[in-house]
């Protein structure tokens, strides 16, 4: 499990906090619901000089960056001092995992306090890899993060998932966004769980 803490960090949205070691899945429909969670996650950990890392397709990377631009935040620079990493994700949870970690030393080298760690789910069609990876992913992150000081936030479009794939990922999550409220997921199961559930399809 990630560890928690009491320290509460700000999400950028409907003046709602978190604790370090959330991992928060929010569910949408269309371009203006996702940027109006993403754009201001990412945009107040840019603010305050915490690590942003958002894995997305590269059209979600573009529209995160020109959100911050139009809202007055330096994305360009950002990107260019290593603050903010935008990349489309690995093939493969293990791949996932590898990229996590290169991640994770260069943030501790940096000494920046906090990481904010934003994946879209297209990226896992964006790939070409199955949405089983995607998941095997979402399960392996509560147990790799633990030791570092992350808030993740997983958005899914609820227009691109089968229902059945919304579910697992609901399930996924111990946190939900609801609208711009967040919420204990009533619907959370323990990630061996899934991964058991996972493996019952290979």
């Amino acid at each position: 499990m990630s560890k928690k803490t009491s320290t509460r960090i700000p999400l950028g949205f409907g003046d709602i906090t978190a604790s370090v070691g959330d991992h928060i899945g929010h569910f949408y429909k269309g371009a203006t619901q996702r940027f109006g969670i993403l754009g201001p996650f990412i945009g107040r950990g840019l603010q305050g000089s915490e690590q942003c890392v958002c894995i997305s397709s590269p059209d979600v990377a573009d529209g995160l960056c020109q959100w911050l631009t139009a809202n007055g935040i330096d994305a360009e620079g950002a990107c260019a001092s290593g603050q903010l990493i935008l990349h489309p994700g690995e093939a493969t949870s293990d791949d996932m995992r590898a990229l996590a970690e290169r991640i994770k030393a260069r943030t501790l080298e940096s000494g920046r306090p906090i990481v904010r760690w934003a994946g879209d789910g297209g990226w896992s069609m964006a790939c070409g890899h199955s949405v089983h990876e995607m998941m095997r992913w979402e399960t392996l992150y509560d147990e790799w993060s633990v030791g570092w000081e992350t808030v993740a936030l997983c958005q899914f479009d609820l227009a691109a998932f089968s229902g059945d794939v919304v579910m697992d990922a609901l399930r996924s999550h111990p946190i939900c966004v609801v609208g711009d409220v967040v919420v204990t997921n009533p619907f959370h199961v323990a990630p061996e769980t899934i991964r058991q559930d996972l493996s019952a399809h290979d």
